[in-house]
């Protein structure tokens, strides 16, 4: 659904518009793209899920969860390229900039939020713009992924262009190539050297409660009475039985040790200092991860063995939320200036309400934080 409305279609000038995305669902990640429809498909029947689809039309996002880009970036298919903000742009002077994954578009996932322009300007009047989504039905661990199903969740909404709509005087808005953006209003610099690492993991947890013998031949489970996880019975072969849990954890530069909402708070932040936060993910899945109270910088990710990736273009901003993808190490940066009591989780909604949501302390233990919770 788009603000409640299941498939909606909305009428638009052959203008340009500014859409404020946020992704509020549970758990699933969205890659959108924007096609013109050209046509029906294989069914003969125009307006259904199989039309024959066929520019892509990009989204120029100039903003993210907390401010403005340090430049436009003209996001499309496979692609994601800073603009100069000279007028130029693909096409006219600007070489597309090949993006992580070919498969990616406008990623964003759950709390995630893109400030972004598209421009209908010189559609024909009934022209149909068509928003898909590529992200998995299933968890996301990043591209290549099975793509949402094209007939159900690959369809987000579409656009029809209505002329009789348009401004008398036309269209008075800057076209996205031309935008040179205040990235740094009362010119507050960014973050320096951090004054300290915090070591953090995500991981997955087994079933603490039950364990279980599995038949290798019939597949029958059935329950080991006299032991509890993690002391399953080696003799009998049994293991943990139940769904895994996504946690958070410490440690995460040695594997990642459990972290649990009611252990001893173990992120404490000095007042006024700036920490760097390292996101160990040893789980299957990629984490929308958000920190309270702050707004941060993303440093980097590192294939855990292998090679440091820079931000994504439209992480240049300021974020409040990032992707931290399985087998890599995602790096945020952030000044933590007002005491309290905050947490940081993940934004998946059900993993955050099963215990992958943890609080942190800025500050003076017993001073800014109840003693009770160290």
């Amino acid at each position: 659904v788009v603000n409640g409305k299941t498939w909606p279609q909305l009428e638009v000038a052959s203008e340009r518009y500014r859409f404020r995305v946020l992704n509020a669902a549970d758990s699933r990640f969205l890659n959108m793209a924007l096609f013109v429809v050209d046509g029906p498909g294989t069914d003969g029947i125009m307006g259904t899920a199989d039309d024959a689809l066929g520019a892509e039309i990009p989204f120029y996002q100039i903003g993210s969860e907390q401010g403005l880009l340090p430049k436009v970036v003209r996001i499309e298919t496979g692609f994601a390229t800073p603009l100069p903000g000279d007028g130029s742009d693909v096409g006219s002077g600007v070489t597309p900039v090949p993006g992580r994954f070919a498969e990616q578009a406008l990623l964003v996932g759950p709390a995630e939020r893109a400030d972004v322009i598209v421009d209908f300007t010189g559609l024909p009047d009934g022209t149909i713009v068509r928003m898909t989504n590529t992200g998995p039905d299933a968890p996301f661990g990043g591209f290549p992924d099975i793509p949402a199903n094209p007939e159900t969740t690959g369809q987000v909404m579409q656009f029809v262009v209505d002329t009789d709509l348009n401004d008398d005087d036309g269209d008075r808005s800057s076209h996205p190539a031309n935008l040179q953006l205040d990235t740094n209003p009362g010119g507050v610099a960014k973050l320096g050297v951090p004054d300290a690492v915090q070591d953090l993991a995500l991981l997955e947890e087994e079933s603490a409660l039950l364990c279980v013998t599995i038949d290798a031949v019939t597949g029958v489970i059935d329950l080991d009475p006299n032991s509890v996880p993690p002391n399953c019975d080696p003799l009998l072969g049994s293991v943990p039985f139940g769904p895994k849990a996504a946690v958070l954890g410490v440690n995460g530069s040695r594997g990642g040790t459990v972290q649990l909402w009611d252990d001893p708070i173990a992120q404490n932040p000095a007042l006024g200092t700036v920490e760097t936060w390292e996101l160990w993910n040893w789980s299957a899945d990629a984490h929308p991860i958000h920190l309270h109270l702050v707004k941060f910088e993303v440093v980097n990710r590192e294939v855990i063995g292998g090679e440091v990736l820079d931000p994504e273009p439209w992480e240049a901003g300021w974020k409040d939320t990032v992707i931290a993808y399985p087998g890599e190490v995602t790096r945020v940066k952030a000044l933590f200036d007002i005491p309290g009591l905050y947490v940081w989780h993940c934004h998946i909604l059900s993993h955050e309400d099963n215990e992958m949501m943890v609080p942190y302390c800025v500050g003076e233990p017993e001073v800014d934080c109840p003693a009770e919770l160290f």
